[in-house]
């Protein structure tokens, strides 16, 4: 039995892998292009604030399945199949989120309480959080005036490029496991 699910369990951390790279690279190469190209800040921000938050969810189930999986799928092979590819996909996924865990773990131990961690968005990655970096003095929130333009612009393509990195490290790791699945298809595991 225990083969028999270590196969599912790659074919499922493959797959969530997968997808993972996939979803990240078109939000980066599709969608926030489109984003980018609205005619004012204030639609753009709002946009973005939720894109980000709905992704970074969406990157967190995915990832967590893919490294749960992999990591399952070794401990359950039999000593013959225990493949490191399985762990260096793992370490992939998990190097993806290397610099969120880092900016985390610098704010608790430098007194940033526990609001501090968590992957939250800034405009400028600064660490004060928030939105007043958008804001412009005396500008109308309603008439789009009150939202710099080119922060919200600026603070687009740092997270923008941030997830092209994230992107390709977790292509280099789905590419280590259809290698890996295809080795072990050919050895017979």
């Amino acid at each position: 039995m225990a083969p028999t699910t270590a196969t599912i369990c790659k074919f499922v951390g493959t797959i969530s892998l997968g997808l993972l790279t996939g979803y990240t690279t078109t939000l980066t190469l599709t969608t926030l292009p489109t984003l980018l190209s609205l005619p004012t800040a204030l639609p753009a921000r709002t946009t973005f604030q939720t894109l980000s938050t709905l992704s970074q969810k969406h990157q967190l189930l995915l990832s967590t399945l893919s490294i749960s999986s992999l990591t399952l799928a070794y401990t359950l092979s039999p000593p013959r199949g225990k493949h490191p590819f399985l762990l260096w996909a793992a370490l992939a996924v998990g190097l993806g989120y290397s610099k969120d865990v880092y900016r985390g773990v610098v704010r608790r131990v430098g007194g940033g309480g526990r609001n501090g961690g968590g992957g939250e968005f800034t405009p400028s990655g600064s660490e004060s959080g928030g939105e007043e970096e958008w804001e412009v003095e005396g500008g109308k929130e309603g008439e789009g005036g009150g939202v710099n333009g080119e922060a919200v612009r600026e603070g687009m393509e740092r997270w923008r490029r941030g997830q092209l990195g994230r992107g390709v490290v977790w292509g280099v790791g789905w590419v280590v496991t259809v290698i890996g699945l295809w080795g072990d298809g050919m050895a017979g595991c």
